[in-house]
């Protein structure tokens, strides 16, 4: 049996700021049918929350003490002019929340990896810039940072995944994509 339940939206407890995961030159444009060309144009000059964080890192030095998950508690994007302004009040009730990534998308799941941890990047190369040596990939970069050793990431990923009520899928994908070195231990935690 159904039943509405009353439901006062004043009340919400927290604000969900999604942040943006995509390779250079490769954020999601949104267009009308025939505007195509003028709305490829237009995004080569837009920020997303991803590049602004960039352009945010470049700027104020307080930023660097942040992962790009946390920028949302102490900054805030304004939509219209696509950058990150310092927050006043209020962060204590904010998530910023990144994309699941599927493993099979390789390079921007290792993008992710690296979002995870990286203080401060003023780029995608930053990002992929390990002891003074630009490396070629994300996954390069993650492996020269030993982010890649053992099980951990497909570990963390997993618990990730059990929040998205998608497991079973992953799992398999893991298995089947991934290079782990202990399958028997893989396991949620």
């Amino acid at each position: 049996m159904w039943r509405l339940t009353e439901f006062n939206l004043s009340e919400k407890s927290h604000t969900v700021v999604q942040l943006a995961v995509h390779l250079p030159d490769q954020q999601a444009i949104v267009y009308k049918d025939g505007q195509e060309e003028e709305s490829v144009e237009r995004s080569a000059t837009r920020q997303t929350t991803l590049t602004a964080w960039f352009e945010l890192n470049k700027y104020d030095q307080d930023s660097h003490k942040y992962l790009y998950t946390d920028i949302p508690h102490y900054y805030t994007f304004n939509k219209s002019a696509m950058k990150w302004k310092k927050r006043q009040r209020g962060g204590e009730h904010v998530i910023g929340r990144m994309p699941v990534v599927n493993i099979q998308d390789s390079e921007r799941y290792y993008l992710l990896l690296l979002l995870l941890r990286k203080l401060g990047a003023v780029s995608f190369d930053d990002l992929k810039t390990v002891d003074g040596i630009m490396c070629n990939t994300f996954q390069q970069a993650c492996q020269m940072q030993e982010l890649l050793e053992g099980d951990q990431h497909w570990h963390d990923t997993l618990n990730e995944a059990i929040q998205t009520r998608a497991p079973r899928l992953l799992f398999a994908t893991i298995c089947g994509f991934g290079e782990v070195n202990d399958i028997p231990q893989l396991r949620f935690r």
